[in-house]
Parts: C-alpha cells; structure tokens; sequence
C-alpha cells in the first residue's frame, strides 16, 4: 500500500488518547469506572491504517483515563516514553506524553504538555509541511493543535470526530453542567480552523463544517489483528445471548433485559458485559432470573472471543433521541465480524449497507424486541451460520484499517 501513498513529503502526526500495550496492566489496575475500549480499538485502527499506507507516522499519545481521585488511582498520568513501535504491516513512533492527572487541573496540563511538544516538533521541520490528525473532540488536543497552526503557516488541521461532546452524557448537572457548556463554545470556535474533518456520521456535517472544509465519512473500522483471524467454535448445547458495551439507560440496555425476561422459555441465557449506571439493577434482576447474568467489564480481546462464541449478539439501541444521528455504535461493525448473528435497529447513523447483514427493527418497543428475539431463537444453525458468516466477509473484505483510513487522501489532497 505505500505505493499509493499520496503525500510522501507531508509529516503527518496522529495525536490521541491511546493505552500503550506497555502500560495496558497499569492503566486498567489504576481506573475506576468505565474503561473507553472502544476508543483505544477505534484510534489503535486509525494508527493501523495510517501505517500502512504512509511512512514516518508520528503518534503523540496522551492515554485517556478517568481523572484522579474518583476515577483513577494516580494523581500523574504513566511514564513518558518514546518509542519505535512495528506493526504487521508498517511502524510508526510513538510519543508518549505524561500529564497532571488532577481533576480541575488534568485538562490544562494535557493541553501545556501537548503544545509544548507540538511546537519543538514544528521548530524542526522548518517549512515541511505538518498535518496534525487529531482524535476526538477533546478540547485540549483540538486547542493545542488550532494555537500551533496560528504559529506556523506549513500547519494543517485534521479532525477526526466519532462523538459529539453534548450527546456523551446526559447526567451532568450543576456546576459541572456549567463547565461542560463552555468546554463545549470553545470548542464551537475552534471548528472553523480545522482544515479537514473525518466524521463517524454524514449528519455531523452539519454540525461541524461552517467554512465548506473537506470531509470524509469513517463510520468505523474493524481491526482485524486485534482479534483471532477464525472464528471460535460455538457450544451446540448453549443458545447465548449476548451485550457487552456501556450499561446506560439512555442505550436501552433494560429494554434488552426486560425483552429477555417476557420469553416463556428456558433454553437461553443473556450474558450482558460492561459497567455504567444500570449495572446495580442489572445484577438484582440476575439474583431473580437465572436466564439473566451479569458476566462484569472485561478487556476487548476477551470480549472479542467470547462473541465468536455465542448464539445471538444483541444492541438494543433504539432511533430514540437526536444523538442517533451523530453516532455509529461500534459494537455494530464488532458484531457482525465475529460471524455471530447479530440483532440490531436501524438507527440514522448506520449505513443502509449493514442490514443486508443482520437483523433489524424498526419497531421500538420491548414486544418486538422479544417476539424477535423469540423468532430467531428457534431458527435453524444452518440459516443463522450462513448469516453470520457473509456478515463476517463483509466486514473484512470493506472496513478494514486500510480501506477506511484510505478515505483521508480525499482530505489530504486538498491541503495546501
């Protein structure tokens, strides 16, 4: 692939938020509260991708963690480093930074920590020209990146947005409501310098592009050296239903148990995986209903596995509420990869080309959700292993690292 690599003298540098498979035991001992798997998967497959196909890739990494003393046990971030890291196909430098890891003080520390480093790497690079990939709408990479362009002109902004920051969480309130509405003007008045922008959703345009910026749509990629290249063979004697994934009402996770618990039958089980505030009631009703268990928050390759190895994997989000539009839920493209037959809704954000390999409602309600679930309970092995395998080669064959990151030359193009 590097033979189709289009910007040979441009330095591109990816700044995240990834886990560093040195400081991946410290770092889960260390958390308290939901862990953003699907965000280190999700930035570690742009990375893939971006390796592939360019050489030289810089990652300057500043790992997302729950901030000191609620929901991390460490007042300081991990030790900075700076390392050569190889990939099955490409390499890149990974820059990791270390920042004050306080709450009230974390996200300015991130932001001096990562303008500091940005500037003496543009003082280097004279008039080469300088792309800065930023992932996630995080307002100190977004701000450091936007005050080091006003600095050099061979700078250029990239945006990569997979959520937008009113929509990741309903129950603020109070001071901390206050705070999170102006995190989110200074980040409105930071769009219109972002030169480039990659979006999860073709909705988020409208909210994100003011100044006619070029774009492109990722909706997600699927990794597949995360995960073991065959699928596990599944247990006949066990149909397994399956979610993993934040326990959050506003994601209808009790629409799923409560769809579960209508079923006049016992030849199933509702495995659920995850933390978030359902959690508690999740594990009364599991003391109640032995169909139901809850099985904790596990690492990704774990829960990877276990989903090559189960009978039905469910999300029960439903079209309900405007954030649909402006998401793309990862476990979608996780799902259908893993040759599981998979059950989901249509949402707005999900590409029309994903039902030709699942199943889907339109219908919100929990009667659907169990008539459904009901339904293909009792379908044959044959039709469910046909079904999830053509959704396995769909994932492979369309949205792997390299094809999805592919989509950014269309952006790179047009930087000057």
């Amino acid at each position: 692939m590097r033979g189709e690599c289009l910007m040979d003298t441009k330095n591109l540098i990816f700044i995240g938020g990834i886990i560093p498979e040195s400081q991946y035991d410290d770092i889960i001992s260390k958390s308290m509260g939901p862990i953003q798997y699907a965000a280190d998967a999700l930035q570690k497959s742009f990375i893939e991708g971006l390796a592939a196909i360019y050489d030289n890739i810089l990652v300057i990494n500043l790992p997302f963690i729950g901030s000191w003393p609620k929901r991390y046990k460490s007042i300081y971030s991990p030790t900075q480093f700076n390392r050569h890291v190889k990939l099955q196909n490409g390499s890149y430098q990974l820059n990791n930074l270390r920042f004050l890891n306080i709450t009230g003080f974390k996200l300015l520390s991130r932001y001096r920590v990562l303008k500091r480093n940005l500037d003496n790497y543009c003082k280097q690079r004279n008039d080469e020209q300088i792309v800065f990939i930023i992932y996630s709408i995080h307002t100190p990479f977004l701000k450091a990146a936007v005050d080091i362009k006003s600095r050099y002109k061979n700078v250029r902004v990239i945006l990569i947005a997979p959520d937008l920051p009113e929509y990741m969480d309903e129950n603020r309130g109070g001071l901390i409501n206050v705070v999170c509405q102006r995190n989110i003007e200074i980040q409105n008045g930071l769009y219109n310098k972002v030169d480039g922008f990659v979006l999860l959703s073709e909705y988020m345009k409208d909210r994100l592009i003011a100044n006619n910026q070029p774009y492109c749509v990722v909706e997600g990629i699927f990794n597949q050296s995360s995960e073991s290249s065959t699928p596990s063979v599944r247990p006949k004697d066990k149909k397994i239903i399956f979610y993993s994934g934040t326990l959050a009402r506003r994601y209808c996770i009790m629409n799923l148990v409560e769809a579960v618990q209508r079923l006049d039958r016992q030849d199933f089980r509702l495995d659920i995986y995850g933390d978030g505030d359902c959690r508690d009631e999740i594990i009364k009703i599991s003391k109640v209903d032995n169909r139901i268990k809850y099985c904790g928050q596990k690492p990704r390759n774990e829960i990877l596995k276990k989903q090559q190895e189960v009978f039905l994997l469910v999300n029960p989000r439903t079209s309900e509420g405007e954030f649909t539009k402006y998401s793309f839920p990862s476990k979608t493209m996780e799902y259908l990869a893993s040759g599981t037959p998979t059950l989901i809704y249509r949402l707005p954000g999900i590409p029309d080309e994903y039902y030709e390999h699942c199943f889907a409602l339109e219908d919100s309600s929990i009667e659907t959700l169990s008539h459904k679930i009901n339904e293909i309970l009792d379908l044959s092995g044959q039709e469910l292993s046909r079904m999830g395998n053509e959704a396995r080669q769909f994932i492979l064959d369309n949205k792997n690292p390299v094809k999805q990151v592919g989509k950014l030359n269309s952006i790179l193009e047009k930087l000057n």
